[in-house]
């Protein structure tokens, strides 16, 4: 019996023994390693200089305007703004613009009317002279005067005449008188307008200079 309990004994020891070295072969238990913790450094904020820029200093600016003749048509005053270096306008300087005259028309210099307005009948102020002067007066040998009268109150009127040689002065300048009852078509409207054009010919006939058409310049009624 007591042999019996040493043999158990013994073998109870090299099962624990054996326990003991299998634990040893066995891989020990790996612990995960702590994941790194990524650490982001913002870059400091910018920080805004202001620049300032020192502005041009205005300069004086004399603008030198040629001497105006008395004899010419009154100007017209209208400023105009002067751009100084750097952007700076400058306070408007009066500048004086001669407004453009009106010419009548190539080859002629004036177009004249002594009565703008006229009557058809026996009372008087019955006549109106127009007055043309050509810029060429070799050039020009004759001017021909075209009319035709247009309603006052609607659009209505008689067609184009075939043409008056204006008189001759030999030095350039031409006239025509217009007679209120010898204008064509005259009485067919009670208020109207007598429309003329001028044509400028040379000694073949050629056209030299043509003015433009007054529409509104010699009105025309029958007498009261």
């Amino acid at each position: 019996m007591r042999k019996n309990l040493i043999v158990w004994g013994l073998a109870l020891s090299l099962m624990i023994q054996a326990c003991g070295n299998i634990q040893d072969l066995l891989p020990a238990t790996q612990t995960p390693a702590p994941t790194a913790t990524a650490t982001i450094t913002l870059p400091p904020s910018p920080t805004a200089t202001l620049t300032r820029t020192s502005l041009p200093t205005p300069t004086t600016t004399i603008v030198h305007f040629a001497t105006q003749d008395p004899n010419l048509p009154t100007s017209t005053f209208a400023p105009i703004p002067i751009i100084i270096e750097g952007g700076i306008t400058a306070t408007p300087l009066p500048i004086y613009i001669t407004p453009t005259l009106f010419r009548p028309g190539i080859g002629f210099l004036s177009v004249g009317i002594s009565e703008n307005k006229i009557f058809w009948g026996s009372c008087k102020h019955n006549r109106t002279t127009i007055t043309a002067i050509v810029e060429d007066e070799d050039e020009v040998f004759s001017v021909v005067i075209f009319t035709y009268v247009r309603a006052a109150n609607r659009d209505d009127s008689t067609p184009w005449t075939t043409g008056n040689v204006m008189h001759d002065h030999r030095d350039g300048t031409y006239t025509y008188v217009m007679y209120g009852s010898e204008v064509e078509g005259h009485n067919h409207y009670k208020n109207s307008w007598v429309v003329f054009q001028l044509v400028a010919t040379d000694i073949e006939g050629r056209e030299v200079g043509r003015t433009r058409i007054y529409d509104q310049s010699i009105a025309l009624s029958p007498c009261e």
